[in-house]
């Protein structure tokens, strides 16, 4: 259905109300949908075990751990990770950054394997969850306190993350690709953690005899190495809509993924294919507002406010103010 002028106008007073949400903050009374957890954590979330000097018999301390990162600005869910779990710290990781950690090996054995046994990673992610999960039960018997129990450890730690090879990650999505029916709930914690919604509007210098061309662009975006490029083609068809790059019939092998392996994009510039979908879904992060300038662009474009020369200049502040330049926006307000 195509919104009028007045429609849109409001809007705009809509949208600027949305600014007056705290992304730095967790909601109160509010609760993570366990999909939703694991789906963001098969984006954002690294699964450690990290060996530290001690004085015990073995003289290394084995210390597991999940961490999640998140820019300082949509921190307000890391808090909604502690609560979630009942476990854990959000704590500074790097400039711009928070983390939620969680390093106790009490909470790893009853809180964080049991979430990711009954709501499994997607991603080849799952595969370091495996590792520490073997880690886990080694540990849980003492035997970490031995020498052939560490030695084990350690050849699990050694296999884990970037040491993992990229053969393994895409035999693991590719054995199992069949098998994944993706919960609409993991759908929005991924794309929380991983997509972009992206606008663009250019214009043409105006020639003598030609018409000014002006091209506008509406796109959701995800990347992944391509190791994961499986995980691609299932949010592909859950929104039924857009294309892959490099295309499915460049990467559908091991061989020909290798050649390509570093990194994958789903690309979708069909906006009635999933506004809907984060309509009724809300995003959590501040993603949110920029899903809501997207969708704004979209509307305006529908309606050809770009033929003006007020709706062009509104439009291009739109795709502006999105994503890093939301950041430009803020930094210049504290100068």
């Amino acid at each position: 259905m195509k919104m009028n002028k007045i429609e849109l106008t409001n809007n705009t007073q809509l949208l600027s109300n949305t600014n007056l949400r705290d992304f730095t903050k967790p909601r109160n009374n509010f609760n993570l949908n366990p999909n939703w957890v694991t789906g963001f954590i098969d984006g954002e979330g690294s699964f450690i075990i990290a060996l530290i000097a001690s004085t015990g018999p073995t003289k290394q301390k084995v210390s597991l751990r999940l961490s999640v990162t998140q820019k300082a600005h949509s921190q307000g869910v890391l808090h909604e990770l502690k609560k979630f779990f009942c476990c854990g710290q959000v704590i500074p990781s790097s400039r711009d950054c928070m983390r939620f950690v969680v390093q106790s090996k009490e909470d790893i054995f009853t809180k964080i394997i049991p979430h990711f046994t009954n709501y499994p990673l997607q991603t080849s992610k799952a595969l370091n969850f495996e590792s520490l999960k073997k880690a886990a039960l080694i540990v849980s018997k003492g035997g970490h306190l031995s020498s052939e129990g560490l030695n084990q450890i350690v050849a699990l730690k050694i296999e884990m993350n970037k040491n993992r090879s990229f053969e393994e990650q895409y035999n693991h999505l590719y054995l199992n690709k069949d098998k994944v029916v993706l919960d609409p709930y993991w759908v929005l914690g991924f794309v929380d953690a991983e997509s972009t919604f992206g606008c663009l509007i250019t214009k043409s210098l105006k020639e003598e005899n030609k018409l000014e061309k002006i091209v506008t662009r509406c796109r959701l975006s995800i990347s992944q190495s391509t190791h994961d490029v499986f995980i691609l083609q299932h949010i592909k068809k859950f929104f039924k809509a857009g294309y892959l790059s490099p295309k499915e019939t460049e990467i559908d092998t091991l061989e020909k993924a290798k050649i390509c392996k570093d990194s994958s994009f789903y690309y979708n510039s069909t906006p009635e294919s999933f506004i809907s979908f984060f309509d009724s879904h809300t995003l959590l992060t501040r993603k949110y507002l920029d899903f809501i300038d997207f969708k704004q662009f979209y509307l305006m474009k529908k309606e050809k406010y770009y033929l003006t020369e007020q709706g062009f200049a509104e439009m291009a502040n739109l795709s502006l103010r999105m994503n890093s330049g939301r950041d430009n926006i803020a930094k210049s307000r504290k100068l």
